[in-house]
């Protein structure tokens, strides 16, 4: 018999690593792990308790495979025990909780067959695989992962663009879904999940009420298709939780009926793995590993530990990349394939993206133009990455832009005025001229000190803007220029801490309480033990020294403990015993 006195010593006794690798595996509630409240735990025996409650003890035998249940009831091997040891549901020798036994004999329904049992009976599909085309299976696999590729990539770049914010309850709402969906070329629907793929892949993650990019998501952009199919499916993959991972593997190529391997697999455990185990299918069929319910070839290789034979795979079955693009009189850029991501990123450094997918289109104009120069290209520089990029010749409507944008861009500055007050307008007499008469600027209500200055009393970004809006070439004086934000101000939410961090608050939180304890920290662990013996009745083997120094042990079931002593009645001799609690030197179960 196992009881919570026992539990608390063997929790007592595990390192700090240890310790805190089982509080995160139960995943105890947060109030449990709080620092103070009702429920928060102050002690090993507080602990021990949380961890025996019949909530804690269901929620642990959710995450045990057959195996373990089996041998949780019946005995098994050390193997088959060792989820249920991980998880604190037995000791190292096999001796199960009291608690844990409890619970799985008030749910005899869990396991109902032998140790193992027969696994569910699995859908002929032999068939069906041999009549399936694999190259057709292969090929619609790989147009759901560029799809799906191209739009985790436009969700990066939005992101990284500062586009992508949460509401202050969390997620992020509908118009902006819908905002992200014309971007991404998607449904709006699907944004969420697309996110969340981003966000379990360690590629993006809310902060601050808005999503940021990582470095991994930085690098997933600038590698090459394969590689990027290849990199989103291992970090999903290897995020999976263990349980789910292990039904994949036992459903092979079948991932048609998951939620039925899974509840044979883990018999408690469909409150949360069902739902768990359809995500998975799902992720697999828009991430190309599967196709009306069956693996591919090319996602099994993908799911495998083997990265170049999964780049190989990917590289031979996604679209290959277009080495130019046709440049056309009405200032578009047709892709007629997927673009080398080099290429692109060079691309959208002078157009702008209006449809993406697989032959992407691209607009050309004033604005994506003077970005370009703004960014530090050159005039050349802009006419020789289209000569590079472009199938065709550079039109002349776009030479002529650049040449315009060029000859332009830049020759109005805005700047602070004298003292820092108002904004000063440089530029040349003639452009002033047209400045200082545009009705549209009239309420800047400009002063001309000299023929390249105009003067006004608003702020050097609000003169800019203005200016921008009727298409002047201003651009702000390095001086001129406001703090950047990242975005509108916004609600935040209080930090809160990380389950590992508060596995580790807690470990920390139960070491430093053992060692202030108000009497000796020994003394203090005895009197516990003893009071939890007190409340559940339980006879306990008291081991006290004599005067003479010799030791003597007594079996007692303790009725109090108060004022350095505890009381109880001795089942020995049937008397009413009161020993000191300083003589007391081990406290052992006698259940």
């Amino acid at each position: 018999m196992t009881t919570t006195t026992d539990l608390a010593a063997r929790l007592r006794e595990l390192p700090d690593d240890a310790l805190e690798r089982l509080v995160l595996a139960r995943a105890l509630p947060t109030a449990a792990l709080g620092e103070s409240g009702p429920q928060h735990i102050a002690d090993f025996f507080d602990l021990a308790e949380a961890l025996r409650a019949d909530d804690a003890v269901d929620a642990a035998i959710e995450r045990l495979p057959r195996r373990a249940l089996v041998a949780l009831r019946d005995g098994g091997s050390p193997d088959d025990l060792a989820p249920a040891v991980t998880l604190g549901l037995a000791d190292a020798s096999g001796a199960v909780d009291d608690a844990v036994a409890a619970r799985l004999a008030a749910r005899p329904e869990l396991v109902t067959d032998a140790p193992g049992g027969p696994t569910p009976a699995r859908p002929d599909t032999s068939d069906r695989q041999s009549v399936a085309d694999d190259d057709r299976s292969r090929a619609a696999g790989a147009e759901h992962a560029f799809e799906t590729l191209t739009v985790l990539a436009e969700l990066l770049r939005a992101a990284d663009a500062g586009a992508v914010r949460e509401l202050a309850k969390g997620g992020i709402g509908a118009p902006l879904a819908r905002q992200l969906g014309e971007r991404t070329g998607s449904d709006a629907a699907v944004v969420p999940d697309r996110l969340a793929l981003l966000d379990r892949v360690g590629a993006a993650h809310p902060e601050d009420g808005s999503w940021k990019v990582s470095d991994a998501g930085h690098t997933w952009l600038r590698a090459s298709w394969p590689e990027r199919w290849a990199t989103v499916v291992h970090d999903w993959r290897a995020a999976l939780d263990p349980a789910v991972a292990e039904v994949l593997d036992l459903a092979d190529d079948d991932l048609g009926d998951l939620v039925s391997l899974g509840r044979w697999a883990y018999p408690a455990g469909s409150r949360w793995l069902d739902a768990a185990l359809l995500d998975a299918s799902g992720t697999a069929r828009v991430l190309g590993l599967a196709v009306d319910g069956r693996l591919t070839t090319t996602g099994r290789v993908l799911l495998g530990d083997d990265p170049d034979a999964a780049r190989s795979a990917a590289t031979a079955d996604l679209p290959r990349t277009v080495d130019g693009v046709y440049l056309q009189p009405d200032l578009t850029v047709i892709a007629p394939g997927p673009l080398a991501p080099a290429d692109d990123d060079d691309l959208r450094a002078v157009a702008d993206l209006e449809a993406p997918g697989l032959a992407a289109r691209y607009r050309v104009s004033e604005d994506s133009i003077r970005r370009a120069l703004r960014d530090g290209r050159t005039r050349d520089d802009v006419v020789a990455l289209f000569t590079r990029i472009g199938a065709t010749e550079v039109p002349q409507p776009l030479t002529y832009l650049i040449d315009q944008v060029a000859t332009r861009d830049g020759s109005v500055v805005v700047d602070r005025g004298e003292g820092d007050l108002g904004s000063m307008l440089h530029g040349t007499p003639e452009q002033l001229d047209l400045i200082g008469v545009d009705a549209e600027l009239r309420q800047l209500a400009w002063e001309r000190p000299d023929l390249t200055t105009l003067v006004t009393k608003y702020p050097p970004h609000v003169v800019a803007s203005a200016l921008e809006d009727q298409r002047y070439p201003a651009v702000l004086a390095a001086g001129a220029r406001p703090e950047t934000r990242s975005g509108p101000p916004v609600r935040r939410r209080a930090p809160s801490r990380s389950p590992e961090q508060a596995a580790r608050a807690l470990v920390e939180r139960l070491r430093l309480t053992t060692e202030r304890g108000d009497a000796e920290p020994e003394q203090e662990w005895l009197a516990r033990q003893i009071d939890m013996a007190v409340r559940g009745r339980t006879p306990i083997r008291v081991t006290v020294r004599m005067p003479d120094g010799s030791e003597r042990p007594f079996s007692i079931v303790p009725t109090s403990v108060a004022a350095g002593r505890v009381r109880g009645k001795d089942t020995a001799v049937d008397v009413e015993r009161t020993l000191p609690l300083s003589l007391v030197v081990g406290i052992e179960s006698d259940a």
